[in-house]
């Protein structure tokens, strides 16, 4: 494995191991409010006795979803994405390195994912996950760069 694969590999773990743990604290709460709760329980209180306005135009009461499962449901969904990412990138990087060069659009599409994720890190994240966004950028781009 020559050092731009390492790069891009170290990108793609860092990728599922944020994508990974933000799903795996996000299925806790389901069961034990304690990740994404927030710190005044009488909030999520309320997040769970109100639904969510953008079930409205759509018909039958009974599969309203409470604002508390909705954002439970974003977050795991929202882990899980960003680990399948990582996964995809880790498994054409290990699989054929070769296709990650050959193909113009990989290597900008991996540094553009990761920057975007940066950015709403920075933004409105956590410190944690932004360290995380910001290596794995920097591991897409050292990786591109090696490998032009």
């Amino acid at each position: 494995m020559g050092a731009p694969q390492t790069w891009f590999t170290v990108g793609a773990i860092l990728f599922m191991a944020a994508g990974g743990g933000h799903a795996l604290l996000a299925l806790i709460d389901t069961v034990r409010p304690t990740w994404f709760a927030p710190i005044d329980d009488s909030v999520r209180s309320a997040m769970d006795g109100t639904g969510v306005r953008f079930r409205r135009p759509f018909p039958g009461d009974e599969a309203k979803p409470s604002m508390w499962s909705a954002w439970l449901g974003f977050n795991i969904s929202q882990g899980l994405g960003a680990f399948t990412f990582g996964l995809f990138c880790l498994v054409i990087g290990s699989y054929d390195f070769q296709l990650v060069t050959r193909i113009d659009a990989i290597q900008p599409l991996t540094i553009a994912v990761s920057a975007a994720y940066f950015a709403i890190a920075l933004r409105y994240w956590f410190y944690g996950v932004m360290l995380l966004m910001g290596a794995a950028t920097a591991c897409f781009t050292i990786a591109a760069v090696l490998s032009a």
